[in-house]
């Protein structure tokens, strides 16, 4: 990524947090002297080191939350580690999605080199929900909502795959697409400011390039 400018949009912030849509390609945390990572970008915005609240996917984008002071760092983890933020994701998969599969339920554990599988013994309890909000059958690709009741590395993407759906251009679990499109998103955030108890709203605008998608189903 070089030293290339990368536009942020920033969709909430405070003296303490700052929730950013994060773009696809780029990590949240971790990149170190060989690239930029959202902690590093978020950083310069905000004149002072940042820290992710929690993780998404390199290849996945929208809406991140990140702290930017040590004050109510306990509380900020607090929130994030136990299940006191609602996260909205949207999903693009290759396959027609049965409208009767709402909730999918699976183990996931690791399988090395950044790949993850759905497995019958061992692992971690995952929980995701559905809502269809669209199928178009010429191109038998589907649109949907889905929510988080775990948190397990690949959760959505694994839970896709098991549905017989993958994530329209996954390398891991899918087919990637020439055109880089990764169809996973955080369109929203919404949670209690843990100090003034207000609710914090974010919501991130899909990537311009699934539009052409979205248009298939009059999104």
């Amino acid at each position: 990524m070089g030293r290339m400018p990368v536009p942020l949009d920033i969709l909430y912030q405070d003296d303490d947090l700052i929730v950013v849509d994060k773009p696809s390609g780029v990590l949240s945390e971790g990149g170190g002297d060989r690239e930029r990572d959202l902690e590093q970008l978020v950083s310069e915005i905000v004149g002072r080191r940042a820290f992710c609240c929690h993780r998404l996917d390199r290849l996945t984008s929208g809406a991140i939350a990140l702290r930017t002071r040590n004050r109510l760092k306990r509380e900020f983890a607090q929130l994030f580690e136990g299940h006191g933020v609602r996260k909205e994701y949207w999903l693009l998969t290759q396959g027609l999605w049965d409208p009767k599969i709402k909730r999918v339920q699976s183990r996931i554990d690791s399988l090395g080199r950044g790949r993850w599988a759905n497995v019958q013994h061992g692992g971690k309890e995952a929980v995701s929900t559905f809502q269809l909000l669209g199928r178009h059958e010429a191109s038998g690709l589907s649109f949907l909502r889905g929510l988080l009741k775990t948190g397990r590395t690949h959760q959505l993407r694994l839970h896709a795959l098991k549905a017989k759906c993958p994530i329209v251009g996954d390398p891991l679990y899918g087919v990637e697409r020439d055109d880089g499109l990764f169809g996973l998103h955080c369109r929203s955030l919404r949670f209690r400011h843990p100090e003034t108890g207000q609710e914090v709203r974010a919501q991130a605008e899909p990537p311009t390039n699934w539009q052409s998608l979205l248009d298939l189903f009059r999104v």
